[in-house]
């Protein structure tokens, strides 16, 4: 039986098994002109029969090895020709300051996607096969990646399928030997100084020819079930994270820690990665090494800040977590005046309740967010504002005035948390800098005869919470690059 024969049947099996397109369907195939396009190409043009499918391949010249580009272009038509399948070859240019490996993919698959849609094709395959994807499984393995990354290439991602990861390499070279069927070979695919190449030419030879002959179809076989798994973790953690997420935006979400560190250390990877899938993070920003990143602040004291990549910033405060595509804003709302017989009072993220008392109780719980105060050496009506330039005032415990800012420097307050701290302002002074300090001048002394009350608590069933309080661009806030 002819190896071509044999391996349209595995392939029209693959295609059920994995389901990645059905009878009838658009196939947009892509072809580079080395051997595991071409032998698509070969495969494809016989499924067509059997499927009803209807084929359209697309090359793209990146136009870098000159003539070697265009004889890549001229075997490709020949071969569609001689296939009778649709072509279309695309030209594109390349910065050639920027990676050109990453730039050909982003601008090569942007194309195929052109294409699709302008077509209204419903797949785009690619000719990745076994080796493929061991070389992927080797490269995520040694950057990081967790269990998604040793997946590997997926059968199917989207409308971008791999119908050939059923077959190695040899298999495909074997096949279009025995059929006569000419391809080309890139040069560019023996430098070593690109990573894959490296892992491709170097050592995975190396795994093969030291350790085990036959470690490409044994990290295949791992691949599945690599991907069984993270199919399952990612169900589980779509539950989790439904009882972990307490707000969510299009760009933003946040998540409740004393939930969140209840679960296990692989159940929280997973939530975190689903959290960030939410707000349109891709894999590429969500490596381990990222995780760990927001596993450190989230162990923190206090109220950090930090960016993951370009793209995704990330704040803990309170006892939330919040992943943000967008960077984070505070709202400052307005101005609230407190009358005396005021007893509550609601102040941006905080409840107040304030009490008048004659007598000072002997066993008092003070502390950040309860005090105690001289009632008579404050004016009413007072004001709850948020931070204005030039605030000064006298903190508990010394004599002279200190600027607001420098207080906060020494207190080593987040520069992005300052904005959101109330201060109680009587007109004269700041009399009380919420969950830090109170100003000396209402201090409690023997005279006093009438006592304020103050306790501050957390709104946690506030309207706005941090999700929502983002914006596009913003200068104000501090961040760290990772």
């Amino acid at each position: 039986m002819r190896k071509l024969d044999q391996a349209l049947a595995k392939l029209h099996r693959y295609v059920k098994d994995q389901k990645l397109f059905c009878a009838g369907a658009k196939i947009l195939l892509c072809c580079s002109g080395g051997a595991d396009s071409v032998a698509m190409l070969q495969l494809f043009s016989r499924l067509r029969a059997q499927m009803h499918i209807t084929l359209l391949a697309v090359h793209v010249d990146h136009q870098l090895r000159g003539a070697e580009s265009d004889a890549d272009v001229e075997l490709v038509k020949q071969i569609c020709l001689s296939l009778n399948i649709p072509l279309i070859v695309r030209k594109i240019k390349l910065d050639k300051r920027e990676g050109l490996e990453n730039q050909a993919r982003k601008k090569r698959f942007a194309s195929f996607r052109e294409i699709l849609e302008l077509y209204r094709f419903d797949r785009i395959a690619t000719a990745h096969h076994k080796n493929d994807q061991a070389e992927t499984m080797l490269m995520n393995l040694l950057r990081g990646a967790g269990i998604n990354g040793l997946a590997g290439i997926k059968p199917s991602s989207g409308v971008v399928i791999h119908p050939l990861l059923c077959f190695s390499k040899q298999e495909l070279v074997d096949l279009l030997t025995e059929e006569g069927v000419p391809w080309r070979e890139d040069s560019s695919n023996s430098d070593n100084r690109f990573r894959r190449n490296k892992i491709r030419n170097e050592l995975l030879p190396l795994i093969i020819d030291s350790i085990n002959p036959a470690a490409v179809e044994k990290l295949s076989e791992q691949a599945k079930i690599f991907l069984e798994t993270e199919q399952l973790l990612q169900a589980q953690a779509q539950k989790h994270l439904k009882r972990t997420v307490l707000e969510q935006s299009g760009e933003a979400i946040t998540l409740s820690l004393d939930k969140l560190e209840k679960l296990s250390r692989v159940e929280q990877y997973y939530v975190i990665k689903a959290a960030m899938a939410s707000i349109g993070a891709s894999e590429q920003d969500f490596f381990m090494h990222g995780f760990e990143e927001i596993i450190r602040l989230t162990a923190s004291s206090g109220s950090k800040q930090t960016k993951l990549g370009n793209k995704v910033y990330v704040r803990k405060q309170y006892r939330e977590l919040t992943l943000s595509s967008a960077e984070f804003v505070v709202s400052i709302p307005e101005p609230l005046s407190v009358e005396e017989d005021r007893s509550r009072a609601v102040y941006g993220d905080y409840r107040f309740s304030f009490k008048i008392l004659k007598v000072l109780p002997k066993k008092r719980d003070e502390g950040g967010f309860r005090v105690y105060l001289d009632a008579d050496k404050v004016r009413f009506p007072f004001t709850i504002r948020s931070r204005q330039e030039g605030d000064r005032f006298i903190p508990l415990g010394m004599k002279q005035q200190k600027r607001l800012k420098e207080f906060f420097i020494d207190q080593k307050v987040p520069k992005f948390e300052r904005d959101s701290i109330p201060l109680f302002d009587d007109g004269e002074k700041i009399f009380w800098v919420v969950g830090h300090r109170l100003d000396a001048r209402v201090a409690i002394d023997s005279g006093s005869q009438r006592y304020l009350h103050i306790t501050a608590e957390l709104v946690h069933e506030k309207p706005k919470r941090a999700a929502s309080r983002i914006k596009k661009f913003g200068e104000d806030n501090e961040s760290y690059e990772l």
